[in-house]
């Protein structure tokens, strides 16, 4: 892999990028990912804007998955009546690698990713919000360490385009 990048997560926009395959080995989880993002502010990236990659692993080292949440819901008509509701649900430990697993079959885009605070082993901590298809959920995890690797810039991200920014200005 030409580009390396360790324990720098915050340094990649993740909005819309695809989760094509999620992989267990041992203590690690491998993503195959597409249509992630290196900020300026991440080491690998020398543009001056933030920069797509087409595709790229990442490895979370020593991984332990603290929570899977499914989001609640409520779905209205046009005139204000309540057609259909959900609780907000925890999966069960022992479902993890099944969802995981499952996530892929069809199309998995992660909406966000959120750092969150170390916990009591030092371990990094992020939440990623994740539309698997069929559920959209919250994925909560510890890990040691971080490595993404790729092999080249597709191009700048999508919202660096000057055709993005004029429409966003317009709406503004």
């Amino acid at each position: 892999m030409e580009y390396i990048s360790i324990n720098e997560l915050s340094h990649f926009e993740f909005h819309d990028a695809v989760i094509a395959t999620i992989g267990f080995d041992d203590k690690h989880m491998t993503w195959e990912v597409s249509d992630v993002n290196a900020t300026t502010k991440n080491t690998q990236n020398k543009f001056d804007e933030d920069m797509c990659i087409e595709n790229a692993s990442i490895v979370f080292e020593e991984v332990s998955i603290e929570s899977i949440i499914f989001g609640a819901y409520t779905v209205h008509s046009a005139d204000g009546i309540l057609l259909e509701s959900k609780e907000a649900t925890t999966a069960d430990p022992s479902e993890y690698a099944t969802i995981l697993e499952n996530t892929c079959g069809s199309y998995c885009y992660i909406y966000s990713m959120e750092e969150l605070p170390a916990n009591d082993k030092n371990q990094y901590r992020v939440c990623f919000n994740i539309d698997g298809g069929a559920d959209d959920y919250d994925l909560t995890m510890g890990f040691a360490k971080s490595i993404v690797t790729w092999n080249k810039f597709s191009g700048i991200a999508w919202y660096e385009s000057e055709e993005w920014k004029k429409r966003r200005m317009e709406k503004a």
